[in-house]
C-alpha cells in the first residue's frame, strides 16, 4: 500500500510500561498516542470510552427557514419564473463558488442529465466515468443511451484512476464524468490535462463536495460544467435541489433553456428554440436554501477545524495516514473523513475489526476499501438498458458484446483481497460537535491501538 508519508514497523506487542520503546520503534509515532484512559476493549467487554451518541437532528433549521418558508407561500410566486429567491441565490453561489455562472435545478442528477444533454451526448456515444459512485451518475448517461464506460479506481483513495482514463478514449468518447466522492476531491487537475489534450469535455460531478477545493479552485469549476447537489444528505441542503456551474456563456445559455423547457434565458429568441425539459427548482427550495447556506459557511468552519485536528492526532498511531491526496493542496470538507489503514503494522486486523471495536467504544467508524457496497458496472441496471430497444438501435450487437466484455476492473472486483483498506466515518453531522468530542474519537482510537494485539 503506498502512503504520503513512509514510516517503520513497530514493535507487534507492546504495553503500557513499554510505551518509549514503542515510540521509538514506530519513527516517533506511538501505538498509546491519544489514549487517556486504559482498559479493557468494550468490544471484549470492557468500558466504552463514549456512551453518548454523535447523532443529532438532520437537517438542523430554525426560525430563519420558516420565515423565509412563509414569505415564499405569502408571495404566491411559487414558482422561479415568476419570483426571485431561486435567480437571487444562483448569483450568489455563482460568486461565491468562483464561477461565472449558477443555474438552480431541482436536483444534482438533473443537473448532470442537463450537461450531457447540452454537450451533446446521445445514442451511440460513450461517457468515462468511475464505478465508485452514487448510481445518479450512471442513471444520467445510460438514460441518454450512451454508455457509461468504466475506469478503475486508484485503489488508495477510490477515486476514478485519471492515469486510465486517456486509454479509454475512443472516438465515440463524447465526455468525462469524473467524481468527488464525499468531499474527498479527485485527481482533477490530471484529469483536465488528459481531457484538454484529446478535446473532450469535462462534466465534474461533485454533487457531495461543495467548498471541497484543489490549489484553491472550488471542484465544479474546473470542466466544462460542476455540478452540485442539494438532497437532504447533503452537508448543503434543501431537501431536493442542485446547480449546474461553468464559465462557458453559450454552454450555460443553451443549460439554463433546458431547464426551463427550452427558453432563451436571454429572451433573443422568441418560442422554444432549444430542446428542453422542466427541471427548475422552486421558491420554496430556494428559500431554504438561502438560509441553509448561511448556516452551512458556519459548519464548514468547524467541520475544517475538527477534521484537521482529528487527521492530525490520529495519525500518530502507527498504521493510520492521512488519505492520499492529489495535489500539493487539497481542501476536503469532511463530509466523510477517511484515514488509509495499513494491517501489517496492526497486527494484520483487518479494518473492519478496527472499526467494529471503535464502534463498540462509541464512534461510529466503518472499515473496509470502497464507498459504496457494490459497484456501479455490477448493478442490474445496466444490463436492463443494454438489452432495451433503445441500446439495441444505437449500438450493434457487436459492440454491446466487446462492451460488456470490457466490464472487468481489476482493483475495485478484488478489493478486500488487495489489502488496501479505509477508515471512514461520516463527518456531516459528527465534526459539528465540540472538540471534548473529537478527543473522544482520538482516545478511542489510541485505546484500539493500544490493544490491538487483543483483535487478532
Amino acid at each position: 500500500m503506498r502512503f504520503q508519508f513512509t514510516r517503520r514497523s513497530f514493535m507487534k506487542k507492546t504495553s503500557a510500561g513499554l510505551a518509549g520503546a514503542a515510540l521509538a520503534a514506530a519513527g516517533g509515532r506511538s501505538v498509546f498516542a491519544g489514549a487517556r484512559k486504559s482498559g479493557k476493549l468494550a468490544l471484549l467487554g470492557g468500558t466504552p470510552v463514549r456512551t453518548g451518541s454523535f447523532e443529532q437532528p438532520w437537517p438542523i433549521f430554525d426560525d430563519n427557514e420558516e420565515k423565509a418558508l412563509l414569505k415564499a407561500l405569502r408571495s404566491r410566486h411559487w414558482c422561479c419564473l415568476k419570483g426571485s429567491a431561486v435567480y437571487n441565490f444562483q448569483k450568489e453561489f455563482a460568486e461565491a463558488m468562483g464561477a461565472t455562472h449558477c443555474i438552480l435545478t431541482n436536483g444534482g442528477t438533473t443537473a448532470l442529465s442537463a450537461s450531457l444533454h447540452c454537450l451533446g451526448v446521445g445514442p451511440g456515444d460513450e461517457v468515462i466515468t468511475t464505478p465508485n459512485t452514487f448510481i445518479a451518475t450512471i442513471n444520467v448517461i445510460c438514460n441518454a443511451h450512451a454508455l457509461p464506460v468504466f475506469v478503475d479506481i486508484d485503489g488508495d483513495t477510490g477515486s476514478i484512476n485519471a492515469e486510465l482514463i486517456e486509454d479509454a478514449i475512443t472516438e465515440h468518447t463524447r465526455a468525462i464524468l469524473p467524481v468527488h466522492l464525499a468531499g474527498l476531491p479527485a485527481d482533477i487537475e490530471k484529469i483536465m490535462a488528459v481531457a484538454n489534450r484529446h478535446n473532450v469535455p469535462v462534466v465534474e460531478d461533485a454533487c457531495q463536495s461543495v467548498f471541497a477545493e484543489v490549489n484553491g479552485k472550488k471542484v465544479g469549476t474546473f470542466g466544462a460544467t460542476g455540478c452540485i447537489s442539494f438532497q437532504e444528505w447533503k452537508s448543503l441542503v434543501c431537501g431536493e435541489g442542485g446547480a449546474l456551474l461553468s464559465s462557458d456563456e453559450e454552454l450555460m445559455r443553451r443549460c439554463a433553456a433546458f431547464v426551463n423547457n427550452g427558453r432563451d434565458p436571454k429572451g433573443e429568441k422568441k418560442g422554444y428554440p432549444y430542446p428542453g425539459s422542466n427541471h427548475r427548482m422552486t421558491e420554496f427550495q430556494a428559500s431554504v436554501l438561502t438560509e441553509q447556506f448561511k448556516r452551512f459557511k458556519e459548519q464548514d468552519k468547524v467541520r475544517q477545524e475538527n477534521g484537521r485536528y482529528l487527521q492530525r492526532e490520529l495519525t500518530k498511531i502507527a498504521g493510520l495516514s492521512p488519505r492520499k491526496a492529489y495535489s500539493e493542496k487539497t481542501r476536503y470538507t469532511y463530509v466523510t473523513f477517511e484515514l488509509a489503514y495499513d494491517k501489517a503494522q496492526l497486527h494484520n486486523v483487518p479494518a473492519s475489526k478496527f472499526a467494529e471495536a471503535l464502534r463498540a467504544e462509541g464512534v461510529p467508524v466503518s472499515g473496509g476499501e470502497r464507498r459504496y457496497s457494490r459497484p456501479c458496472h455490477r448493478e442490474g441496471m445496466l444490463e436492463e438498458h443494454l438489452g432495451s430497444r433503445g441500446f439495441q438501435r444505437s449500438f450493434s450487437k457487436a459492440r454491446l458484446k466487446k462492451y460488456r466484455k470490457s466490464l472487468s476492473l481489476p482493483i475495485i472486483d478484488s478489493v478486500g483481497s488487495s489489502g488496501k483498506e479505509r477508515l471512514s466515518m461520516e463527518g456531516k453531522i459528527a465534526f459539528l460537535a465540540p472538540r471534548r468530542d473529537m478527543d473522544d474519537i482520538v482516545e478511542a482510537f489510541g485505546k484500539v491501538a493500544r490493544n490491538i494485539d487483543k483483535l487478532t
